[in-house]
């Protein structure tokens, strides 16, 4: 499978501002782009860790582009909250904008899909609810798997995840950094969008309370394109080698009903 990695999105030498792109074996030419942004709390993760999941959607079809993001880390010059959704926005502008990466020309940037895990859904439901994306028009749809949407409602109900979220938000950014809050003012530029809330029902580390939640308030506040999936896929992280979990995800970019 033709494997392009290390690829810049900003020219700083920070490895952190790199992604990887997977094309399949006999891509030719206007392939759905998916862009996977990893978990991890926004502390720990890196685009390495899932050559497994981008080779197994790539095999379905699409593109995939796996992006890295700074990360927040218990050191004096840490970033915090808005900077990794700062670095997500630039990679996504990066792929949709830039014309000269390695196989843009097989690519088709008017059918991008963005796909989150965990905080990676955080990060991937903001940016397009809060309309931080200039290229929000290329935006097809939005899955979040094992995501995190609510961080007040994450605190009730893992009160220990406290240490995690406080490196990477101050207190008084928990209900504008969290996707369900932000949800409840429409953004008509994203209402063309359609969203694929996803938690296995074997995650022990995120609640399916929490992405049914968040996918009533999507459909409350007036999205008409919102499926919610709950079934047993695995364990947090397991469920993405799942192939049952690949073929959502596929199904999804090609517009099929879960």
């Amino acid at each position: 499978m033709p494997t392009y990695k290390d690829i810049p999105y900003i020219a700083d030498d920070n490895p952190r501002h790199t992604l990887d792109i997977y094309v399949p074996d006999t891509a030719t030419a206007s392939l759905p782009l998916v862009i996977f942004i990893h978990g991890g709390s926004w502390r720990t993760g890196d685009k390495s860790e899932c050559q497994v999941l981008a080779q197994g959607l790539a095999s379905q079809g699409p593109a995939i582009a796996v992006i890295n993001y700074g990360l927040s880390q218990h050191t004096p010059d840490s970033i915090r909250h808005p900077a990794h959704l700062q670095d997500a926005i630039k990679a996504v502008q990066f792929l949709v904008h830039n014309r000269d990466y390695p196989a843009r020309h097989l690519v088709d940037t008017n059918n991008v899909y963005l796909v989150g895990h965990s905080a990676g859904a955080h990060l991937a439901s903001l940016m397009v609810l809060s309309n931080e994306l200039d290229c929000i028009a290329s935006v097809r749809g939005v899955l979040g798997v094992g995501g995190i949407y609510d961080i007040p409602g994450l605190l009730e109900l893992y009160p220990d995840y406290s240490d995690f979220i406080d490196m990477a938000f101050d207190p008084t950014q928990y209900r504008e950094a969290s996707p369900q809050h932000v949800a409840k003012c429409k953004c008509t530029d994203a209402e063309h969008i359609r969203f694929l809330i996803i938690n296995s029902a074997g995650d022990s580390l995120i609640a399916s309370t929490l992405s049914a939640s968040f996918a009533s308030q999507l459909i409350s506040s007036g999205y008409t394109n919102v499926e919610l999936v709950v079934r047993d896929l695995g364990s947090h992280f397991g469920m993405l080698d799942n192939k049952e979990f690949w073929l959502l995800a596929t199904n999804f970019v090609r517009g099929l009903m879960n």
